[in-house]
């Protein structure tokens, strides 16, 4: 029996209606679940939405929260999440395939100088490069900003991808990484600055003691090279600096930080090209630093966080990572500097951009499609 045109129109309309009140319900309780891992059991609620993509997170003194998103805007949240505005005097991005408005970090000592550290994508023409700026905060404006790290119009690259931009500081000077463009073999070249991560201080002048300072033609910023796309960096209190490196297919890193190291890409990777080719057939080699661990296939790595807090007692010293592929963020248990096991914890179908711990230990996710940060509180 053929249904009347209207009647088929209501049918159609209350089908309609009802995936969509049913979206809206799911997508409720999908923030604000609760979770039971293997140590701890965690309340998820929403704590601020309204993003395209939020790239990076940083924690003010005052137990703001400052949000970047890859649009090209840069906002603080309210303690309590119930507020957001939208900071001005943001540089001129570029919002393309990878690129746009990327990490954010804040001063060790913003209480006293108000000063952030921002990673664009930066373009000239068709092509782009990595950019890092640092300018003072004031109320809702960036002001003074001041670009401490550029390169030279020869190095952009036409492909708007691989760009690394974490932010970390350790003992007065500041370290970010910087991808290999989707150049590979740039990584191992100490001429270029792809595929590195990189050291200033916090104004922006490069330190002699840099381990290539005084090679002729060498990039003098340069810490450590043979990097893919780090795309997560934290410093343990005892001063260790990981790092979480985005490899291809398969091959996603692990890595600790040190002075001088060659990472191996792309002469060594446990990973093989997107389309199922080699790249290399070694993962090993004299001089070339091995991962701490690696995630073979890939889970996309992304950002990181140190826990060392008392508030999720059982994961004191544990490593927080993100995973773009899989959705879901992961604890990874070190001891003495080696991997000992890994657990994933929360999975909310969403593709998880970054992790940071909150002044008071709760634990902030950064989650796409739709962009949002939610927050982990433990359940006693």
């Amino acid at each position: 029996m053929k249904l009347p045109n209207s009647r088929m129109y209501n049918i159609k309309k209350s089908v309609v209606n009802l995936l969509f009140i049913s979206a809206i319900v799911f997508a409720q309780d999908f923030d604000s679940d609760t979770v039971k891992t293997n140590e701890h059991s965690f309340a998820v609620s929403l704590f601020s939405d309204g993003y395209e993509i939020p790239w990076g997170m940083a924690f003010l003194p005052n137990e703001e929260l400052l949000v970047s998103d890859r649009s090209g805007k840069l906002y603080r949240v309210s303690s309590d999440g119930s507020n957001r505005s939208e900071i001005s005097g943001v540089p001129q991005v570029l919002y393309k395939s990878q690129g746009g408005l990327l990490d954010i970090a804040v001063h060790p000592e913003f209480s006293d100088n108000n000063l952030v550290y921002i990673s664009y994508s930066h373009a000239i023409k068709r092509k782009s490069f990595t950019r890092i700026a640092m300018a003072k905060l004031v109320d809702d404006k960036l002001v003074d900003l001041n670009v401490i790290f550029s390169v030279d119009n020869k190095h952009y690259t036409p492909r708007a991808i691989h760009f690394g931009s974490r932010i970390v500081f350790k003992n007065g000077y500041i370290y970010f990484s910087v991808g290999d463009s989707f150049e590979r073999e740039e990584a191992q070249n100490l001429n270029t600055p792809n595929g590195k991560i990189h050291r200033l201080t916090y104004i922006g002048e490069t330190p002699k003691d840099n381990p290539f300072y005084n090679e002729d033609g060498s990039i003098s910023t340069i810490w450590t090279y043979g990097n893919r796309n780090p795309q997560g960096l934290a410093v343990s209190k005892d001063g260790v600096i990981w790092e979480t490196e985005h490899g291809p297919r398969g091959g996603d890193e692990l890595n600790i930080i040190k002075k001088g190291v060659n990472y191996g890409w792309p002469v060594i990777t446990y990973g093989i090209n997107y389309i199922g080719t080699k790249i290399t057939d070694i993962t090993e080699k004299d001089g070339m630093e091995q991962p701490v661990w690696h995630w073979t296939p890939s889970i996309a790595v992304c950002g990181m966080s140190m826990y060392e807090s008392d508030l999720f007692s059982k994961w004191n010293g544990n490593i927080l990572v993100t995973s773009l592929k899989f959705e879901y963020l992961e604890r990874v248990v070190v001891e003495n500097n080696k991997f000992v096991r890994k657990e994933n914890i929360y999975q909310p179908g969403s593709r998880v951009r970054d992790v940071e711990v909150g002044p008071y230990g709760k634990i902030y996710v950064a989650l796409e499609n739709p962009g949002r940060i939610v927050m982990l509180s433990p359940i006693n």
